[in-house]
């Protein structure tokens, strides 16, 4: 269990594209909750408030070398050298998490295509930001806290299943964070947090921190690889609920930076881009960062201007060399020759170009949001709220404001920022989430009194006492949907051994996202662990009773001998 009245809160918002920490002391949070603490980050010209996730680790394949803008240097430097090949160089690699199924030996590919132990790269991560913020802190006050008086907090998308969630905390105590002290956070209800506490600038602006007990907030939380949705109501006391499960998809900025690519592609040739990519590195970096920057500023009322996105000067030599045409001649051969334009390093695209690399995404997020306000268990919906980075696309709020007229927009002004500062509001008072909702169905595999014409006779099993069971039948506990209340135990059942002679029960827990699942063989049920309980005595009527427990972002089982009294706890490992 985290310590609760921390002398210092930590939080870490390891994102796809970025990734910062923030702190605040306890004096802080008391006196003013949005009063946190971020670091500004600086490569080359640039100044911003979180770094590029990304590692270097060295040929060893063990030894991690640096993160995030000084990663991206050293690496563009061994390119420049051709001293790179042997090296490991990771780049946006957290989606590699995302709708995976997640084992803790998993290796993934580096920009490369090279392979590594997965574990390693994350801790890799984790351990830099926490010791930088460490560092940072001790500069400021020497001695200010010691590990057991610091809660940290890790967030996650709430969309995320069980496994990459349990494989963000496992990397994160191999980073050196204590379990005890750790707690992960969704993105969504950290944002939401955060706004929550904002705090009205003038009488034009809305806030949540207006809003009565009971109303109602969808947050879209819009990052660089995923975009989160939660349904949350103002509770009492400034603490909110979920009303709604988790919902969203693999619909952030970087697919419009892919986009971008792939049009630079269709353009001017995908080999020629790939070996621009492959020969000049740190000019392709600078190129990528330019649109990152530049998309968030696309104006949808200043169609009849292109927009100018800035290219290296290597390029046009790159595509004299491999195409043996000058880049405009290039371009005028392409399906482009009447919407794109380069003089100098300037590349103009017209707006209707440049909005399709937005289209699906912005769509995709639009009609899930729809989607979500019409479903009539939900009530009405006082307000949405727009955080993450890729909430500053101007695309993306024109859309948003044009399709839902008549709901209230809140976009903070450093909507970027809501996650890694509400993060830390909520290692503060974790209370401030009363509830959540499901995403699986979880329950215990059991056997059950055969039900002819109902069971499956391929499952038919007798028993020593001559009864006649059907196995393989799934016992629900928690149903997806189902509201889960911090702390509170959920319905309590009894088992008994399947013979006399046994000496311990084994429950295999399972989970799914079917709301009714009758057999734990069914499709998309999965084996999250087991639990094995010793029973003294013999015989058939030794019983156990089993619940589950939902302690705040992670469910864990626990079981009570009845003739003992003794109780043993099981979190569920949801990793192979």
């Amino acid at each position: 269990m985290a310590i609760k009245a921390p002398l210092l809160v930590a939080g870490i918002d390891f994102g796809t594209t970025y990734s910062g920490w923030s702190y605040s002391f306890r004096h802080e949070f008391e006196h003013d909750p949005t009063k946190v603490a971020t670091k500004s980050w600086y490569g080359d010209q640039l100044v911003s408030l979180k770094a590029p996730t990304c590692v270097l680790v060295e040929p060893d394949g063990e030894t991690f070398s640096a993160f995030g803008y000084d990663a991206e240097s050293k690496y563009t430097s061994l390119v420049e050298a051709e001293e790179h090949e042997k090296w490991y160089f990771f780049r946006r690699f957290k989606m590699k998490l995302h709708n995976k199924t997640i084992k803790r030996d998993m290796e993934i590919e580096d920009e490369t295509g090279k392979k590594l132990n997965a574990k390693l790269v994350f801790t890799s991560a984790i351990r830099f930001l926490k010791d930088d913020l460490l560092n940072v802190i001790e500069d400021r006050i020497a001695g200010a806290a010691t590990s057991e008086e610091i809660n940290w907090v890790l967030t996650v998308p709430a969309i995320w299943d069980g496994g990459a969630k349990q494989f963000m905390r496992e990397a994160a105590e191999s980073a050196g964070i204590p379990s005890y002290n750790l707690i992960i956070a969704l993105e969504p209800e950290a944002a939401a947090v955060y706004c929550r506490f904002l705090q009205k600038k003038n009488e034009e602006d809305s806030s949540l921190s207006t809003f009565k007990t009971g109303s109602k907030v969808l947050v879209v939380d819009a990052g660089g690889g995923t975009v989160d949705i939660a349904v949350q109501e103002v509770a009492e006391n400034g603490s909110m609920k979920n009303i709604y499960k988790a919902s969203g998809g693999d619909w952030g900025g970087t697919k419009v930076d892919e986009a971008y690519v792939i049009f630079l592609q269709n353009m001017l040739g995908k080999d020629s881009i790939d070996a621009f990519k492959r020969c000049y590195m740190e000019d392709y970096i600078f190129m990528i960062r330019d649109f990152e920057m530049k998309k968030r500023g696309v104006d949808p009322l200043k169609s009849e201007r292109p927009v100018i996105f800035r290219v290296s000067a290597m390029l046009p030599k790159l595509i004299k060399k491999t195409r043996g045409k000058k880049i405009h001649e290039a371009i005028t051969d392409s399906p482009f020759d009447s919407t794109v334009s380069i003089q100098g390093d300037k590349l103009k695209v017209d707006m209707s170009v440049v909005a399709t690399f937005f289209k699906t995404q912005i769509d995709a997020i639009v009609d899930e949001v729809s989607n979500i306000i019409e479903q009539s268990t939900i009530g009405d919906i006082d307000a949405i709220v727009l955080v993450g980075g890729f909430s500053n696309c101007s695309l993306l709020q024109q859309a948003i404001k044009s399709r839902f007229v008549n709901h209230t927009i809140i976009i903070p002004n450093d909507a970027d920022l809501a996650v890694l500062k509400g993060a830390v509001i909520f290692g503060h008072k974790p209370e401030l989430i009363t509830q959540r909702v499901s995403k699986y169905t979880y329950g215990l595999r059991m056997k059950r009194p055969f039900v002819d014409k109902v069971h499956n006779e391929y499952y038919k099993v007798i028993r020593e006492d001559g009864k006649v069971c059907c196995g393989n039948c799934f016992d629900i506990h928690i149903t997806a949907g189902q509201c889960l209340f911090v702390g509170e135990a959920q319905v309590q059942k009894s088992y008994t051994p399947a013979k006399s002679s046994k000496t311990a029960i084994c429950f295999p827990v399972y989970y799914t996202h079917a709301t009714d699942p009758m057999y734990t063989t069914d499709n998309g049920c999965y084996c999250a662990g087991n639990m094995i309980v010793p029973i003294g005595g013999s015989g058939l009527d030794r019983s156990v009773e089993v619940r589950m427990i939902y302690g705040g972002t992670e469910i864990e089982v626990e079981a009570t001998e009845v003739a003992t009294g003794k109780i043993h706890r099981l979190k569920i490992d949801f990793l192979s």
